[in-house]
């Protein structure tokens, strides 16, 4: 059965990831697996109140302990589910795990430290995007767990797309509606540096608008809405998803060197951030994979 990846680690803030992983595993069919990943930092242990006499062994008892613990509350009824403890590097035990048994997604909060791990989850999900080849949920937020509206955020570019394939299949699954939209800037996309005549903005926007709506089109299916949006694409990604109560949006990831650039600057590492709601991240190589 494919399986849903989730780190914990003890704190209020990794758990707020626990319902939106429940919620896909159960719209998709999937089995959940519960990792907890530790460094072995005696002195780090013992202030979080772990007796460490007995050496890693004692740690990885009592992260066991608080898994099963995880495992046995209200959201996970019914849903299969594994669990794991790990001693190494975070994101590249977390990484490993992905790769093995099936793993279709991974889950997790977005940032902050605490609970006995104390581990950066904004630093863990950029090398999960940057390095691995699953996609990842990012969680922010305390809205509700619930799947009724996805907004797939295009740019023209293969890597953009690889969205689509992951966004099509939560949304069949759930029943949810799927929004496609394309941001353009008239000034920016002009190519325009400032330097001689100024272009006919007006002649632009409208070719480029065109473009957009041509292409989007061409990539919706059948009952799914498309739309062209114009300005900065943080701004109106974040501004379409509120308006249009969007519960998750979908974004392509190049991988390499960071976060994917969608039009200007590190749109997908912005919205990641700035986001209410969760962002589901696609890295490139999980087509390739």
């Amino acid at each position: 059965m494919p399986r849903i990846l989730v780190p914990l680690d003890e704190s209020d803030l990794a758990e707020s990831a626990l319902p939106w992983a429940a919620e896909l595993a159960r719209v998709l069919g999937f089995s959940l697996h519960l990792a907890a990943v530790y460094d072995y930092d005696e002195e780090g242990w013992r202030k979080a109140g772990i007796d460490t006499s007995g050496g890693p062994s004692t740690i990885a008892s009592a992260l066991e302990g608080y898994l099963e613990k995880a495992a046995a509350r209200p959201p996970f009824a019914g849903i299969a589910h594994t669990s794991e403890v790990r001693m190494g590097n975070v994101a590249e035990q977390l990484n490993d795990l992905a790769m093995q048994n099936d793993t279709r997604f991974i889950v997790l909060a977005s940032q902050g430290e605490g609970g006995l791990a104390r581990f950066r989850r904004g630093s863990v999900a950029d090398a999960l995007v940057r390095d691995g080849a699953t996609p990842v949920l990012i969680v922010r937020g305390d809205r509700n767990a619930a799947i009724r509206r996805i907004l797939v955020t295009l740019d023209g570019s293969d890597i953009s797309e690889v969205a689509l394939a992951p966004a099509r299949e939560i949304a069949d699954a759930a029943g949810a509606e799927v929004h496609l939209m394309r941001v353009i800037n008239p000034v920016v996309d002009s190519g325009w540096t400032g330097v001689g005549p100024a272009p006919d903005m007006g002649l632009i926007t409208e070719q480029l608008t065109e473009s957009a709506i041509a292409y989007l089109q061409g990539k919706a299916r059948a009952g799914e809405r498309a739309d062209v949006l114009f300005g900065r694409p943080l701004d109106a990604i974040l501004q379409y998803a509120e308006e249009h109560d969007c519960d998750i949006i979908v974004m392509g990831s190049h991988g390499r060197g960071g976060i994917i650039r969608l039009a200007l600057g590190s749109t997908t590492d912005a919205v990641m951030r700035a986001s209410d709601r969760p962002v589901l991240v696609i890295p490139h190589r999980a087509v390739e994979a």
